[in-house]
């Protein structure tokens, strides 16, 4: 039960960092739209919210494998 019990707080805590970086990224592309059309700011902007999508990916696919491992495998 314990094994059951730390799988389960892992994948909620992956969730959870993973629902905040979702936050971080929305909230960055609504200030996106206050950034001029082009110039290095706005591309030091974009470059960030990329990498903030492909950390969010990779937390995405972490908890895929994870709930794949969870003993009984029941919907969540």
């Amino acid at each position: 039960f314990r094994t059951m019990a730390s799988s389960s707080d892992s994948w909620v805590k992956e969730y959870n960092e993973a629902l905040k970086l979702a936050d971080d990224i929305s909230g960055m592309i609504s200030e996106q739209s206050s950034f001029p059309a082009s110039g290095p700011e706005t591309q030091h902007h974009s470059s960030a919210i990329r990498r903030k999508i492909t950390i969010l990916g990779t937390r995405l696919d972490s908890l895929q494998s994870l709930l794949s491992k969870l003993p009984g495998k029941q919907p969540m």
